[in-house]
């Protein structure tokens, strides 16, 4: 820099440091863009999820049974297996992702002990 003002190499310079901060940036809010959204949809499928299993919970031992059902754009499958008094749930809920289909599998235990009185 002289007296006058800022030579045209300084200029150039502070432009390219401008522009691939920049540049970063934008790409970095992409990426945040898309996990916030992907976020959303895994939030969507453990609530439904969760929902199916109070369900599930709410049913009888003797009625418990493996089924598939559809809530909104997610598509759930679960399988019911016995271990004595227990009852484990492998429950499977897929819905669109971009233009895939994602899958994503949760598990919970349903006991049929007798309760105390």
């Amino acid at each position: 820099m002289n007296g006058r003002g800022f030579s045209l190499i300084e200029v150039m310079i502070a432009m390219v440091i401008l522009t691939v901060g920049i540049l970063g940036l934008a790409a970095s809010a992409t990426v945040v863009t898309r996990m916030t959204g992907r976020g959303g949809r895994y939030g969507g499928s453990a609530s439904v999820a969760s929902a199916r299993f109070e369900r599930l919970r709410a049913t009888a031992c003797a009625s418990l049974a493996s089924g598939e059902a559809t809530t909104g754009k997610y598509s759930e499958s679960w399988t019911v297996t016995s271990s004595g008094l227990l009852r484990k749930v492998s429950l499977t809920v897929s819905y669109p992702d971009g233009s895939s289909t994602r899958s994503d599998r949760f598990a919970s235990t349903i006991s049929c002990a007798p309760q105390a009185s």
